[in-house]
């Protein structure tokens, strides 16, 4: 009896130990009204009350003077990507999105890894390219046709028709290396909701996925928001870290 109450005292510690070393910290708003979360950009990014898209025209969407929605309106001068101030390891996002007609972005973890935004909207076979996923990696001297590779398709098409907020979820966990700074574990999204529906769980990514800011992989870095590929509206963005 002695050596059980001996073990149980000993697992304790070890889940005691293992609690600590991963703590989840709590949520933390983005309250957007002003670009101060995110590193300067150009003026294609603005902070606005509403978004509205116009039906009647492809990729056409407008703002409401007023705060806590972040508008991407590029056009051929303006269209810079968008950075956060903050740096992510482990991570769990959730933000609610709006999709023009015909438009086109992405949300890249790490600045690296996309989860596509596009108007998928009455799509009935969805590909990598579709709204919710998790884009391809690109081979730009393999043979034309093969350069893209690892894309992975929604489960479902659970997009909503343009100019109708849409909410996405991400958890995901970060690459890891060695103290001599080799990958010892890949990018992986654990899961990825589009609507309460369930697009992705435990996907591994083996490195930066097509137009990635950085070709090279790194425990920490920030969140991009694609911003020269057509226009978008965010709302409501919050995250939770990680911290091991």
């Amino acid at each position: 009896m002695l050596i059980s109450s001996c073990g149980v005292q000993k697992n304790v510690e070890k889940t005691s130990q293992s609690a600590q070393q991963t703590q989840t910290l709590p949520f933390t708003h983005m309250v957007l009204e002003d670009l101060l979360d995110f590193k300067p950009t150009s003026k294609n990014w603005k902070i606005v009350s509403e978004a509205i898209v116009d039906t009647s025209k492809k990729r056409s969407i407008s703002g409401v003077d007023g705060i806590g929605v972040l508008l991407n309106n590029s056009d051929r001068t303006s269209r810079k990507n968008i950075f956060t101030n903050f740096e992510h390891g482990d991570i769990e996002l959730e933000l609610e999105v709006m999709m023009p007609i015909g438009s086109n972005s992405g949300i890249y973890l790490q600045g690296r890894y996309e989860i596509q935004l596009y108007d998928s909207w009455n799509v009935k076979e969805p590909t990598d390219a579709d709204m919710g996923a998790i884009y391809q990696r690109w081979n730009k001297t393999a043979e034309r046709g093969k350069q893209g590779y690892e894309g992975h398709p929604p489960a479902i098409n659970a997009t909503k028709a343009p100019g109708l907020w849409q909410q996405i979820k991400i958890k995901f966990t970060a690459p890891t290396f060695d103290k001599a700074g080799n990958k010892t574990n890949n990018a992986k999204f654990d899961e990825v909701w589009l609507n309460d529906v369930l697009l992705h769980k435990n996907i591994e990514v083996t490195g930066p996925t097509r137009a990635a800011a950085f070709e090279t992989e790194t425990p920490l870095a920030p969140i991009m928001i694609q911003g020269d590929h057509g226009p978008v509206a965010f709302k409501n963005i919050k995250y939770k870290l990680h911290k091991k």
